[in-house]
């Protein structure tokens, strides 16, 4: 068995002694003081330390000790020192090699002799565990941050071996890539047979507009798949692979050949506008029309065409079912693409396009389905439920390179403008240079990133108008902006070609993102014909916490999740409500059991759910037929909830004004504080930034907070709470009142001739509130159709005064200016 006697030096003139047997841990630690003597130096005194009382070694016992060994180590030490201990050894016919060890172990009392692939730490070689426990102790220091966390540093580290910059990722400025890198998704090579424009049997006029030579392979492998042939078929590819040409080709192609016009479905206004007027402009030799839900509120707004004549309609989901519903005409439907068709799992709005892809299939039963998605995570399922071929294409166009940085709140913004000001100097090789996206979880934040930046940059969101939109929407198309702050509610919006997309939130509102819902945001980072490169930057706050969860580790859950199943069920309302529209264009109940049967989520028998209905008075049985009562009618052409329509009733028998139904329906709750930091720091908690929250309520009207307000801001919330929270309801101000009485105001506004932009402008001045010009456009064209509804059911219910009122009403708010 090997011994080996490390020596240290140690405090003053004094050395530390190791006895290591066969490279174990030490036999004892020790000790050393020599004394200087006639003959050099000599051992003075060995002290054994020991956890309850040292010992001392005779001086004759631990010389036999250093004759014994196998070799003695000195550790590193200043010339004198060295010198000394040579003396002493030299005595003794002994000598020493030179060793290095770990200064952090040696502090444990333990021996870790350095080798090349030690951690670098502060001009010095430290040992791995050493280091891994530096790390923890930083980490303690700087905040928290979770297991996870902790281990995705631990594996820098290890690949890094250098400590001093693993440590800097907790203050992150100018951070090497290498370091933030988490993965790299690849660009796949292309293993799809090519397929020529040329050599496809498509009209020449759409050969001519498509500008290509070759099918990108999602393109190929539909085509492939029976596409030109009329084949129904379930997309699921990235973002940016082309899925978008597959329902183009297959539409026009199909129209120019005779078979009937395309009906093209998104889940959003501002896309609906924007693939409007992409394909004016491809498809100029075609006939172009829009239904989005036009506003019915008078402003200077763009003209469209909305004619369902066109060949080629562009609408949101429920524009073109309201038109199934009213009844109207929709005739020589060839093909029917449905864009972003993973919503069928929305909560608000999945089983009405559940619904409308059911009415739409007896509508037109000839025609080809294309369903597109980038995001499903059982696929085979719902194409079989949506009767499509499944084509799918798993591979992106362009790499897309994946960071995760730790930064607080307050680092965010720095590191926005940062990271964004170095993509935006990089050109790609198609001479395009990088702009970004910013996904954050609020309107009010947009802004307040977007005015942060000492860059170019605009918020973008739907509280903003058509017109404010398509602003931005031009001006980074033109390279102009170099960021576009937008929320996380567009991800499946519109399209932005960006190099890079950075997450300065992982919330939608109060919520965390989803699986799914992260890969459609990251997905919007490089596009084939603009970059080289998508990147996609996410700032993960490890003191965040929201439901349990901090956001670092909701990072890393969504770094590393595959997106997750369709699974729909609608409860019992949604159901009747379903069967009520489906009732819109079906009188046999064989054909109403056909369309629930077609639909999702709807898990009732058919009979039973018309049961429900006849009871309720929204529906009757007549000749082995099954039709809406007016009321039932009312429900789906208005698409009330079926307790709204309830409501309304009651409201209209208790003489209430069609002006408080309609707030009571929906009242606006937009409205911000524009002092909110101001107001946290004053009242020492955090106030949320809309004004009507209940946490807002409770924490700025109590009497303790107005004490703790200047006179200033005093008076302007006790002005407020006089004017807006003066009600006597038994659990003010929790109770809506506040909210519907400030609807009123913005009503009061409006008749006053204000348009939304003065509306929100009177706001400021009037209450200190912000709200955007878009969602007070918004609110006022959803009040107008409930004042519809209202009035419609006050006929039903032949309240002919009310109704008369309801209609006045809506047609003062639409015309006001």
């Amino acid at each position: 068995m090997s011994l080996f006697i490390v020596i240290t030096p140690y405090k003053k003139d004094d050395f530390k002694v190791y006895p290591i047997r066969d490279g174990g841990n030490p036999l004892f630690v020790g000790v050393l003081s020599l004394q200087k003597t006639d003959k050099g130096m000599r051992p003075l005194r060995i002290r054994i330390v020991r956890e309850k009382e040292d010992e001392y070694l005779p001086v004759a016992s631990f010389v036999d000790l250093l004759k014994a060994s196998s070799a003695i180590l000195a550790a590193s030490m200043d010339p004198a020192r060295d010198a000394a201990l040579d003396s002493m050894l030299e005595a003794y016919q002994l000598g020493s090699s030179k060793v290095s060890v770990c200064r952090f172990c040696l502090m444990e009392d333990r021996i870790t002799f350095k080798t090349p692939d030690m951690v670098r730490y502060k001009d010095e070689l430290i040992c791995l565990d050493c280091a891994k426990k530096e790390l923890k102790r930083e980490v303690s220091y700087k905040g928290r941050i979770t297991k996870t966390g902790l281990e995705r540093l631990e594996s820098l580290l290890i690949k890094t071996r250098d400590l001093g910059r693993i440590i800097a990722l907790l203050t992150p400025s100018n951070l090497p890539p290498e370091l933030t890198r988490y993965d790299v998704i690849p660009a796949s090579p292309d293993r799809v047979k090519a397929v020529k424009v040329v050599d496809l049997g498509l009209d020449p006029r759409l050969k001519q507009a498509l500008s290509m030579d070759e099918l990108l392979p999602v393109q190929a492998k539909s085509v492939q798949a029976g596409l030109l042939k009329g084949e129904s078929q379930l997309v699921v590819s990235a973002t940016a692979t082309g899925k978008t040409l597959i329902g183009e080709m297959a539409g026009v192609n199909s129209l120019l050949n005779g078979k009937g016009k395309m009906l093209f479905l998104v889940p959003l206004v501002a896309l609906a506008n924007q693939k409007y007027e992409q394909f004016k402009k491809r498809y100029g030799f075609l006939k172009v029309g829009i239904r989005v839900g036009t506003s019915r509120i008078a402003l200077n707004s763009l003209k469209m065409n909305v004619n369902l004549g066109s060949d080629i309609i562009v609408g949101t989901y429920e524009a073109l079912d309201f038109v199934l519903r009213k009844g109207e005409p929709l005739k020589n439907v060839g093909t029917v693409v449905i864009d972003e068709v993973h919503m069928l799992e929305d909560e608000e709005r999945g089983h009405r396009l559940d619904g409308m892809i059911a009415r739409l299939r007896a509508c037109a039963p000839n025609a080809q389905f294309i369903f597109l998605s980038a995001t499903i995570g059982n696929p085979k399922e719902i194409a079989k439920h949506l009767h499509a071929k499944l084509v799918e294409y798993e591979h992106r166009p362009v790499p897309l390179e994946r960071h995760l940085i730790f930064a607080g709140s307050h680092e965010k913004n720095r590191l926005i403008e940062e990271y964004a000001s170095r993509e935006y100097a990089k050109t790609s090789s198609k001479g395009f240079r990088g702009q970004t996206i910013v996904f954050t979880n609020s309107r009010k934040k947009c802004h307040q990133i977007s005015q942060s930046l000492r860059i170019q940059s605009a918020p973008y969101h739907a509280g903003l108008t058509y017109v404010q939109r398509k602003s931005v929407e031009d001006r980074f198309a033109k390279g102009e902006l170099k960021v576009v702050v937008t929320t996380a509610a567009l991800a499946a919006g519109v399209d932005f070609p960006a190099s890079q997309v950075i997450f300065e939130s992982l919330t939608m509102g109060r919520e965390w993102l989803s699986v799914s819902e992260f890969q459609q945001m990251q997905g919007r980072a490089g596009r084939p014909d603009y970059h080289d490169l998508g990147k996609v930057v996410i700032l993960a706050d490890p003191e965040y916490d929201l439901s349990g969860e901090t956001e670092e580790e909701v990072a890393f859950r969504l770094l590393g999740g595959g997106a997750e199943h369709v699974n729909v069920l609608y409860d019992e309302p949604e159901q009747m409500e379903e069967c009520l529209a489906n009732a819109c264009i079906a009188s046999a109940e064989a054909d109403i059991r056909h369309m629930n049967e077609a639909t999702l989520g709807i898990s009732s028998d058919t009979k039973y759910l018309i049961d429900k209905c006849v009871d309720r008075g929204l529906m009757v049985r007549e000749k082995g037929q099954v039709r809406n009562t007016p009321l039932g009618r009312a429900v789906a052409t208005h698409f009330l909830k079926v307790e709204d329509a309830f409501l309304i009733r009651d409201r209209i028998y208790k003489k209430a004004s069609p002006l408080d139904i309609a707030v009571e329906l929906e009242p606006f709750e937009a409205a911000y504080f524009r002092n909110a930091d101001r107001l946290s720091r004053i009242l020492g908690v955090q106030v949320p930034s809309r004004a009507f929250s209940p946490a807002s309520l409770d924490i700025v009207f109590s009497g303790e907070s107005i004490a703790k307000m200047d006179r200033s801001l005093q008076a302007q919330f006790t002005d407020f709470a006089r004017e807006f929270l003066d009600c006597v309801c038994e659990d003010a101000p929790f109770c809506g009142c506040p909210e519907r009485k400030f609807s009123k105001k913005i009503v009061e506004y409006r008749l006053q001739g204000k348009d939304p932009r003065g509306i929100s402008r009177a706001i400021a001045a009037d209450y200190d509130l912000s709200a955007f010009d878009g969602d007070v456009l918004g609110y006022l064209d959803r009040l107008t159709r409930n004042l519809d509804a209202i009035g419609e059911i006050a006929r039903i219910l032949g309240k002919h005064d009310a109704a008369k009122e309801a209609k006045a009403l809506a047609q003062k708010i639409e015309d006001a200016e």
